[in-house]
């Protein structure tokens, strides 16, 4: 039945509609950020990140003590954070766009949704607007979050970013765990993000499969009629035949007498 949520149906297909939707967002953000116009720090990105794992290396073999390690590696962090702020700019932009955009188009679909047959519709079947597929995106990829990290980064010392850095991440994953454990709980299987902009995912499945019931009925409705109607027509043509026949057969006459 369409909007019937179901644990061990519709809960996996979203699950693998979501998977499938971030491996796609994924490598194009990925693909997108190896253009140097896009992402002008990558290489500086590059060097930073070999530094930091050379620094871990040195730690894992004991040759420094973890408050060297940790002392060495959050200014390395930091600066990595700062350095990533045009591949977080992309991510963002591409999930927007995917997420938020591309369903109002695809009439609330993603690629991921439309592989597993769901569909984001509005409570009590109301239109959605290209707002509340944009909400619904901010919530469930934690939009907000991302950009407050990045500001974090910017604004703060490398002294004391690092604690505020871990509790603002930290927020981002209770958003999510929220949201995950509503979609499991819920009977409509409404998340945060549904919730905040009044949607809801139904398997279309079901629908189709009901509406090729439908069609096959009448299908074969129609192919019972059909006999019914070849027998109506032959006897109509007998009798016209024989209706025919007996005024020939009156004219006949006449023309002898």
């Amino acid at each position: 039945m369409e909007g019937e949520f179901n644990l061990t149906g519709t809960l996996f297909k979203r699950l693998g509609a979501y998977v499938f939707d971030i491996l796609i967002v994924s490598t194009l953000v990925t693909l997108l950020s190896y253009l140097p116009i896009l992402n002008p720090n990558r290489m500086q990105y590059s060097e930073k990140y070999n530094e930091l794992v050379n620094v871990y290396e040195q730690y894992s073999k004991e040759e420094i003590s973890e408050e060297e390690y940790t002392e060495a590696g959050i200014p390395i962090t930091y600066e990595l954070y700062r350095l990533n702020v045009y591949y977080v700019i992309i991510d963002i932009v591409v999930v927007l766009l995917y997420f938020g955009v591309l369903p109002y188009f695809l009439k609330g679909q993603t690629l991921g949704k439309r592989l597993f047959q769901l569909r984001i519709v509005g409570i009590k079947d109301k239109p959605l607007s290209i707002v509340n597929y944009l909400l619904r995106c901010i919530v469930l990829n934690n939009v907000l979050i991302s950009i407050a990290l990045q500001c974090i980064v910017h604004i703060m010392s490398v002294d004391n970013f690092y604690a505020v850095y871990q509790n603002v991440n930290l927020v981002g994953y209770i958003i999510l765990y929220i949201s995950l454990f509503m979609v499991i709980v819920r009977r409509d299987g409404r998340g945060l993000h549904d919730m905040v902009a009044n949607t809801k995912v139904v398997y279309i499945g079901e629908t189709q499969k009901d509406q090729i019931a439908e069609e096959q009925k009448v299908m074969e409705s129609e192919m019972e009629v059909k006999p019914k109607e070849l027998k109506k027509e032959k006897k109509e043509k007998v009798v016209k035949a024989k209706v025919t026949k007996a005024k020939n057969r009156k004219e006949n006459t006449k023309e002898k007498k």
